[in-house]
């Protein structure tokens, strides 16, 4: 779609009339919204069965018909789907118009990228989540926000978006020799939020640190990449920024969000997540035509105690600890998760990135060191370190540039690398 489509896709009354059901729902009780969550789930099943040849044929050879289901309590009566099983169906999933067919792609480090299907009403949907929970914040639609992104590529440095005022610059063009003209550029856009992946936003950061240019912005929306503590550390103070992240999936099928105490939340009605110890079960309720129905997502989200009814509501959400393999193996078979904790309160470090292809290799880590890191700095470090994983593990550190770190096709960054780049 070109850019005007996406904004009237995003901007118009759909949206404004689904923001105003989203501030509706923060007002029910539990027992009504999960009243809600039952008649969307009874919905969009409803719906799926009768009108997607892939769940007609796919819940048939499952002996589920439309009488299996009677209420929300009889969703673990339905198969899981994943990735690997849909990958090349999603033809059969979608039902709905051709022509409003939106083409997504997932991305990541491994793996072939899903196609997934949304439509201009979904799209509004979405956006009236976004706009609403930005809203919570302060940040109302029309103001000036700056957006870091990566898709503008290196010819282009920015871009002004009157009609939504927004200014994006390009994440790839920052750095040492461009930090000036884009820190005058924003001066005198001044934005009241930013938004970013969290690495994008740390780079930002770094880069005007370096040449000692204050900026405030009060808002910092976050989305896309797990958002580490060392780089909410280093964000907060630099810009007297709040940072919210928001914790999602392209296939738009869970949505967590942190409120004013940094909680993650599920926004209401988005979508109904089963908490397992090694992935999530998700059904999304805001894609009626493209329909992912007990979709697994491979990613750890740690609550608090296993009732499903309570957990659909209001989880107490513990941490987010991203896919299940960013994580390090140890050679006597236990994992150890959240390995940005190792990197808290080592001083000079800009990024850092850890690769471990085989648990009897070495464990590399790859560091952007500020001018002013020393030994002490990275003896700290492998203490840290030798602290979370033990003696048994063999540390290599090894110096380099941003560029020399590994990203996703979409340019997305990761802590953990646990295959090597192009394998």
């Amino acid at each position: 779609m070109n850019d005007f489509v996406k904004y009237y896709s995003k901007n118009n009354l759909i949206t404004g009339r689904k923001f105003r059901e989203i501030n509706r729902l923060y007002e029910l009780s539990p027992e009504e919204l999960l009243r809600k969550y039952n008649e969307a789930f009874l919905s969009i099943f409803k719906k799926a069965i009768r009108h997607s040849e892939f769940y007609k044929k796919f819940y048939a050879e499952h002996g589920i018909n439309l009488n299996s289901i009677r209420d929300i309590s009889d969703i673990q009566k339905l198969p899981v789907i994943n990735r690997q099983l849909i990958k090349d169906r999603v033809n059969e999933i979608y039902n709905g118009f051709n022509f409003l067919k939106v083409t997504g792609l997932t991305s990541g480090t491994t793996g072939t990228p899903l196609t997934v299907y949304r439509t201009p009403v979904n799209i509004a949907y979405e956006q009236a989540y976004i706009r609403h929970y930005r809203q919570m914040f302060g940040f109302t639609l029309g103001q000036p926000l700056l957006s870091i992104r990566g898709v503008l590529g290196k010819s282009v440095t920015h871009e002004y978006y009157k009609k939504a005022n927004i200014l994006y610059i390009s994440s790839p063009n920052i750095n040492a020799g461009t930090i000036e003209f884009y820190y005058d550029l924003i001066r005198e856009f001044k934005p009241v939020a930013v938004e970013a992946f969290p690495s994008y936003l740390n780079k930002f950061c770094v880069e005007l640190e370096r040449k000692g240019l204050p900026l405030e912005i009060p808002n910092a929306f976050t989305s896309s990449e797990m958002l580490y503590q060392h780089q909410r550390d280093r964000i907060e103070p630099y810009l007297n920024t709040k940072v919210h992240d928001w914790y999602g999936n392209v296939e738009r099928t869970i949505a967590l969000a942190q409120d004013v105490q940094n909680n993650y939340y599920p926004l209401p009605l988005y979508s109904i997540n089963e908490f397992e110890p090694i992935r999530v079960i998700t059904t999304a309720l805001i894609n009626r035509n493209f329909p992912l129905i007990r979709y697994a997502v491979n990613d750890v989200v740690l609550v608090e105690g296993g009732d499903f009814m309570k957990n659909l509501v209001s989880p107490k959400v513990i941490r987010i600890e991203g896919r299940t393999g960013d994580n390090v193996d140890l050679k006597d078979g236990s994992v150890v998760g959240c390995m940005d904790h190792a990197f808290k309160g080592v001083s000079h470090i800009e990024m850092a990135q850890i690769h471990q292809y085989h648990v009897q290799d070495p464990i590399e880590i790859k560091i952007v060191s500020s001018p002013d890191f020393t030994k002490d700095d990275e003896n700290q470090l492998r203490a840290n370190l030798v602290r979370m994983l033990g003696n048994d593990m063999e540390l290599r550190f090894t110096y380099c540039n941003r560029e020399d770190l590994t990203y996703s096709a979409s340019n997305k960054f990761n802590l953990i690398i646990k295959r090597r780049p192009g394998s």
